[in-house]
This record gives structure tokens, C-alpha cells and sequence, in this order.
């Protein structure tokens, strides 16, 4: 009877631990995400390296495949990242046109060149806009994918989607999720 009461009382025990770990845990994301001036002073603690104004470019096999520009890149090594402030990224397609990118922050994972970008992104071609809250970039495949509600705009077209996936060595988007849009009988095809 005793051994019964002492395994309920650990038991117990470890489930208000974890219970009062999982709220004090909520409880500080949420303070950090509401006040992000937080988490940078954390990063530049952190940095290995910060930058102003910054321009990079990156190629494979001598061929152009994005150019970035933003306000400011802090590196941290040890992460593999480099955290941006306003980006803009023009994104060169096999076809001649480009994806021109801006958005509030964004993030490069320097061991595969992976970007996320995030924060009122907005893309250009020249054909059409698109924006969403979220944008990630594969180089391994080539494609920018918004997992966050889109908006496309062109002359004579918009169109909503929960989702979206461009490939830009064939110039085709997926879209997927509540697709729905307007296209006006100018449209030619």
C-alpha cells in the first residue's frame, strides 16, 4: 500500500514538472515573439559577424542563379545561418525572365544555400505578382514554395491558394488548398 501511494505521488509529481515546464515554455516563445527586440539581442550576442548592406550572388557551373541585396546579414556559424533584414532577391529563370523578392527578414542556411524568407513577401515576374506571409527556396530543385496563403495578380487574373510551389527551371506553378480565383475574358492564352 505504501509503494502504491509513493509511485502516485511520483507520478505526480512529474506530471505537474512537465505540466509547469510546457506553460513556462509557451509562456517565454510567446514573450520572445511579441517582443522580438529580445531574440536580437540574444543573435548578436551570438554573431559571429554582422553586416551592413550587403550584396551576394550565387552561381553553379558559371551560371547565375540568385542575387541578393539586404540592409543587413548577421552570420552565425555555429548555427550554418545567416539572418537577414529586408531582403531583396532576384531569382534568374532558364527562360530569361526573373522572380524579384523582397520581404521583411529572411534567413540563408550557408551548408546548402536553402533560403526562408518571411514577413509581407512579395514577388514579381513580368508577367505577375504574388505575395504571401512565408516563402522557402530549394537550390537542390530549384523552387520557391509558400506553405502561407497566396495572392497572384496579373493583367487580367487574381488567384488564392492556401499553397503554392514554382519551379523556376520550368517556369510551372503548382497551386493547391481553396484555389480560387477571377480571370477576365481579356485573358488570352
Amino acid at each position: 500500500m505504501k509503494k502504491k501511494r509513493l509511485v502516485q505521488r511520483i507520478l505526480l509529481a512529474v506530471g505537474v514538472l512537465a505540466l509547469g515546464t510546457t506553460i513556462a515554455v509557451f509562456i517565454g516563445y510567446r514573450h520572445v515573439t511579441r517582443n522580438p527586440e529580445i531574440l536580437l539581442d540574444r543573435v548578436q550576442k551570438e554573431a559571429d559577424m554582422q553586416l551592413n548592406k550587403i550584396r551576394q550572388t550565387a552561381t553553379k557551373n558559371g551560371i547565375r542563379e540568385w542575387r541578393l541585396e539586404a540592409e543587413s546579414a548577421t552570420l552565425m556559424d555555429q548555427h550554418k545561418t545567416m539572418l537577414l533584414t529586408r531582403p531583396d532577391v532576384e531569382f534568374f529563370m532558364d527562360d530569361g525572365d526573373n522572380v524579384r523578392l523582397t520581404a521583411d527578414r529572411g534567413t540563408i542556411f550557408t551548408d546548402s544555400s536553402r533560403m526562408n524568407i518571411s514577413g509581407q513577401v512579395s514577388a514579381d515576374t513580368s508577367l505577375y505578382r504574388f505575395r504571401t506571409d512565408a516563402l522557402a527556396y530549394d537550390p537542390a530543385t530549384r523552387e520557391l514554395r509558400a506553405d502561407t496563403p497566396v495572392t497572384i495578380t496579373g493583367q487580367a487574373f487574381t488567384l488564392r491558394a492556401d499553397s503554392m510551389a514554382m519551379n523556376l527551371k520550368t517556369n510551372i506553378t503548382h497551386f493547391e488548398g481553396g484555389v480560387e480565383g477571377t480571370i477576365s475574358e481579356d485573358l488570352q492564352l
